[in-house]
């Protein structure tokens, strides 16, 4: 393949030259101040990005550049605040690429809304706090699909290295018997995780209901125990009872000259050479639809941090993607690597909600007592304390195999044959894969099937942790400043996964029913008491589900004659300096918020770039 590099060099010398003399400055520079090369270039400051090239810039003598499309947040209390009624209004703003899926067949071609923060920090700025990993057999599920190395026992230490653990009060362990292994957690991290100083009273009825139909309460989800039961950490600073994101590895670091970091700014392509070995020789990026394109030569790595939705469409209209799809948009082919934008996967959920009669005071009074809401706002603002540091779920969760929930026939449920088919064979070997060990360990009750998670404002968020349902990312256009790649969810085209819903909502009807949750006095409202049938339920779950937002597996971690987009060390197939870092790389999403997850393949992702020797090759 001939260079594109050498022409596009010619081309950007007509713009303002990049300053290649200028002494390193700390913090943020401009598209004048950057370097005219650099050892490391990262691609998008979110999650991931941020904590790579936190850890990269530890070596004085390598320069590292991020490239992040959006803006340094403004520091208001809609960032800060734990409450997800301020977090969520930064949805739909200029902090939020504004993310809608096509019209998906699943579920009579509704669309769903997919919030991806715009920001530096990434989705950890605006998501919802949960800081609990998932259970060995998520993590070990990627080792047994060839990735050797990624197990739960291997990702341990990364999972402290990112953290900063701070135990529960002791008031809140005797009021609500909190149990924990601080053991099991990191201490000197980024990342704060601990537990608010305040959780609504109504959470004791739950955890009595779930404890009253035999389950148990695990001591930690970092040891291990991210089953049954269990208490899940916030990622929030105990001192300030503050949200604690990606930007912390920014602000650990900002002070370094070797690190860049340039804001406002879209990468818009990889600019590549050679024929059988590919080179990532420089990044090319954009202010605005109407400005310049401009580059930065790459001296050693790109690494490629954009999330789930934007890094298989950098891929794609750089020419490192489906050859019929990069054909048919006029893109030529660089590296023909199927599973570009495959393999999506997300947690769907379905809410329900109870009126609680017997309870005259609920998190649903800040919604709806304009004075309650002000009382505890002055509260967080003098004290730090109420339900303005509680995220609004509850900490307490529930991940339950599919034993627990269901007495149907297992292997009988888990062999219902897929609707789900590909065209490209690799493609369908991996999911034929997935597939297989999946169903394997959803037999036992060492993997979650569903998630049970209650909110104080009366109801429970269910989630299907598993889907065997996959989606697709595709660019609609070969200019990636032509906008949001064409998102296909796919979710619940499997028939398996509305049948775990299904169990789900009944099971959600048995706790309800328990003494203990009888004493709130609840009336159910959705999906409405008169809903019992399958076919009722069923349509209830394709009208009313949607997307928890945590997306994985488009540049999946996996063999590439399994439709893999990257090796076990985060390389992309076919090219000799490109890692992905992010949680497209995830093969299987674990049964876990996956924040927590993220952050820790990036410790990893780092180790393994200062390792490795692309760069020389």
């Amino acid at each position: 393949m001939a260079s594109t590099f050498g022409a596009l060099c010619a081309l950007t010398a007509l713009f303002p030259a990049i300053v290649t003399s200028i002494p390193f400055v700390p913090r943020f520079v401009s598209e004048n101040q950057i370097l005219a090369a650099y050892d490391y270039v990262v691609i998008g400051g979110g999650t991931s990005g941020l904590a790579v090239a936190n850890r990269l810039s530890e070596d004085s003598s390598k320069t590292v550049l991020v490239i992040e499309s959006g803006p340094m947040d403004d520091g208001s209390e809609d960032f800060k605040i734990p409450y997800l009624g301020r977090g969520y209004k930064n949805f739909g703003t200029k902090y939020d690429w504004n993310v809608t899926s096509v019209p998906t067949a699943s579920l009579g071609n509704r669309t769903i809304i997919m919030p991806q923060a715009r920001v530096l920090g990434g989705t950890s700025s605006i998501n919802g706090m949960q800081f609990a990993k998932g259970a060995p057999s998520d993590y070990d599920a990627w080792e047994e699909l060839g990735n050797e190395g990624w197990n739960f026992k291997s990702l341990t230490k990364y999972f402290e290295k990112s953290e900063n653990f701070t135990a529960p009060s002791k008031k809140l362990v005797e009021e609500f018997g909190i149990t924990y292994d601080e053991s099991a957690h990191g201490s000197t991290g980024f990342i704060h995780s601990s537990f608010p100083n305040f959780l609504w009273p109504q959470l004791k009825n739950w955890i009595g209901a779930m404890k009253s139909l035999g389950h148990s309460v695990s001591q930690d989800p970092a040891n291990g125990g991210a089953l049954q039961l269990f208490w899940s950490p916030s990622s929030s600073n105990p001192d300030t009872q503050t949200r604690s994101f990606s930007r912390e590895y920014y602000d650990g670091a900002r002070d370094r000259p070797n690190l860049h970091v340039l804001l406002e700014t879209t990468v818009t392509k990889l600019l590549t050479s050679g024929d059988e070995r590919i080179r990532v020789d420089a990044v090319e990026f954009s202010s605005s639809v109407g400005a310049p394109k401009k580059h930065v030569k790459v001296k050693r790595e790109a690494v490629l941090a954009a999330g789930s939705i934007f890094s298989p469409q950098i891929l794609q209209v750089s020419g490192i993607g489906p050859t019929s799809l990069l054909k048919s948009l006029g893109i030529e082919v660089v590296v023909d690597l199927p599973g570009v934008g495959a393999n999506l996967q997300g947690h769907v959920y379905i809410a329900t909600f109870y009126q609680m009669t017997n309870v005259s005071l609920s998190a649903a009074n800040l919604t709806t007592n304009t004075t309650f809401y002000n009382e505890m706002y002055e509260l967080y603002k003098a004290k730090r304390d109420g339900p303005f540091t509680n995220g609004g779920a509850s900490n307490m969760i529930a991940m339950l195999p599919l034993s627990d929930i269901t007495s149907d026939n297992l292997h009988s449920l888990l062999e219902t044959p897929s609707e789900t088919s590909y065209r490209d064979t690799s493609i369908s070997k991996g999911y034929q894969a997935q597939l297989k060990i999946l169903l394997r360990h959803l037999t036992t009750p060492k993997m979650a099937a569903t998630e049970m998670l209650w909110f104080s404002e009366g109801g429970a968020i269910l989630s299907v942790m598993h889907p065997l349902s996959r989606g697709t990312v595709t660019t609609t256009s070969s200019s990636l400043l032509a906008g949001i790649p064409a998102i296909n969810t796919g979710h619940l085209s499997h028939p398996l996964d509305t049948k775990i819903f299904i169990e789900t909502l009944r099971y959600t009807r048995k706790i309800i029913a328990t003494h203990e949750m009888r004493e709130l006095g609840l009336v159910e409202v959705l999906p409405g008491a008169e809903v019992n049938t399958d076919e009722q339920l069923e349509k209830a779950i394709r009208d009313g589900s949607g997307y928890m937002y945590h997306m994985t597996g488009t540049c999946s971690m996996m063999k590439r004659e399994l439709g893999g987009v990257v090796d076990k060390d985060l390389r992309v197939y076919g090219v000799k300096n490109l890692r992905v870092v992010d949680a497209s790389v995830q093969p299987l999403i674990p049964a876990a918020h996956v924040q927590s997850t993220i952050y820790a393949v990036a410790e990893k992702a780092a180790d393994l770039i200062k390792a490795g020797s692309l760069w020389r090759d």
